[in-house]
């Protein structure tokens, strides 16, 4: 079984697969994009590999997956695998693949839109970005940059909500994955060197 789906797809393949999943939902359902299905979107990107949601209701997530066992799909690690080979990873809770998330990250959630019971959100974009800096591979650094190139995000603010973050979370070396992200790949990008922040962020205990 592949652990991503066999093609990306984009926004509108999104939404109309939750969609179609929202003809068997009864009940209310509040699904939180995150990572590169968020991006996506919010036309920050034009696909995904896998569709990132997180379900914060036990009631809502245990719920969801009987629906899904319903319709077929076939349960694989952190999800789901639909009939056409569509990947879907469910997150539970404040914790996505060992990254504690702030409790203000829901309630700062944007609304994207209702498809019958399911309402859609995407996590805050600075959420995104501390996500997966925390995992810190090739493909999140590119998508880290395109979300710096096109929104206005406060560099100071970021860096000290990803350090409160990290606090709470069972992350391996995030200190160098920041300082990888503003000192190395900000210069790769010809973004701003900020040689305070640097030094503040080599500071850190």
């Amino acid at each position: 079984m592949a652990t991503h789906n066999q093609r990306e797809i984009d926004a509108n393949e999104l939404f109309e697969l939750i969609r179609s999943i929202s003809k068997y939902i009864e009940k209310e359902i509040k699904m939180y994009a995150l990572g590169g299905t968020a991006l996506t979107i919010l036309k920050l990107k034009k696909s995904t590999r896998d569709i990132d949601i997180n379900i914060e209701s036990s009631r809502e997530y245990e719920y969801i997956c009987k629906i899904f066992e319903q319709l077929g799909f076939e349960r694989i690690s952190t999800g789901w695998m639909t009939q056409e080979g569509l990947k879907f990873d469910i997150f539970h809770g404040s914790n996505i693949m060992g990254t504690e998330l702030l409790e203000n990250c829901i309630t700062n959630a944007k609304f994207i839109d209702a498809f019958g019971n399911i309402k859609l959100f995407t996590l805050p974009l600075e959420d995104i970005i501390i996500s997966k800096l925390a995992r810190g591979d090739l493909r999140d650094f590119n998508d880290i940059k395109a979300i710096l190139e096109s929104e206005d995000i406060n560099l100071n603010a970021l860096t000290q909500r990803y350090k409160k973050t990290m606090e709470n979370s069972a992350v391996a070396n995030w200190q160098q994955k920041l300082l990888d992200l503003i000192e190395i790949h900000f210069k790769e990008w010809n973004f701003k060197i900020d040689k305070d922040l640097i030094n503040e962020v080599k500071k850190w205990q």
